[in-house]
């Protein structure tokens, strides 16, 4: 008799804990939602001035080539309110759902009815994963919608300063576009230097910032 009612006690379990598993289970999922709207827009005419620094290695030199220009810019600003809504929600797992359309009675009825308790348990206790939360942000994004070139700078009105291992070695107003500037110099006096800093100056207005390697090009030097 002991023996039936622990294989009575087990059998239970076996269902009990194959249905929670396969059947009882419902899972929360994340849906969000962004809506975005447009609140203020606007134009701006801008004077703006903007530099180029471009630089190629010959003959173990580096050759720095640079221009620039005053531009008259037409500025976009634009205002939006974005709103990001974050809704939770639970859905059912496949074997849930096919309890539905069992053929067989015992599983549609005995099953189906464990299934939806188990399925009101978490619904019941992780009410929390249901709550929707929402968020409302203001962005104000700039774009350049029309770029006119009105000044190309004379070198001359422009300053050019060379930076390596934070020592200023180069700080000229040049009479050419092109600035040459041999390797040896860099590796006489910056042996460590990895790297040389450009810098180019419309007045007291930085106008362009380049970094520029030189560690490979001075190995290659040595390995001549």
């Amino acid at each position: 008799m002991n023996r039936f009612r622990s294989f009575c006690y087990f059998a239970a379990f076996v269902l009990i804990h194959y249905s929670f598993l396969n059947c009882f289970t419902v899972f929360p999922y994340k849906q969000e939602t962004i809506d975005s709207r447009l609140l203020d827009k606007k134009e701006e005419v801008i004077l703006s001035n903007k530099g180029r620094i471009d630089y190629e290695f010959q003959n173990f030199e580096l050759v720095l080539k640079i221009e620039a220009a005053s531009f008259q810019e037409t500025l976009e600003k634009r205002k939006t309110l974005e709103t990001k809504i974050v809704h939770y929600d639970y859905r059912k797992t496949d074997g849930y759902r096919q309890l539905d359309n069992d053929d067989k009675p015992w599983n549609r009825y005995i099953l189906g009815m464990f299934a939806d308790i188990g399925a009101l348990f978490e619904w019941t206790t992780i009410p929390f994963r249901t709550i929707s939360r929402k968020k409302e942000e203001e962005t104000i994004s700039e774009n350049i919608i029309k770029s006119e070139k009105t000044k190309i700078f004379d070198p001359k009105d422009l300053e050019l300063i060379l930076r390596a291992e934070n020592t200023e070695f180069f700080n000229k107003n040049p009479n050419s576009d092109t600035i040459r500037i041999p390797l040896t110099e860099i590796r006489k006096f910056f042996p460590k230097t990895n790297s040389i800093e450009a810098l180019l100056y419309y007045g007291k207005e930085r106008i362009e910032y380049q970094n520029i390697p030189v560690a490979e090009e001075i190995r290659k030097m040595k390995l001549r």
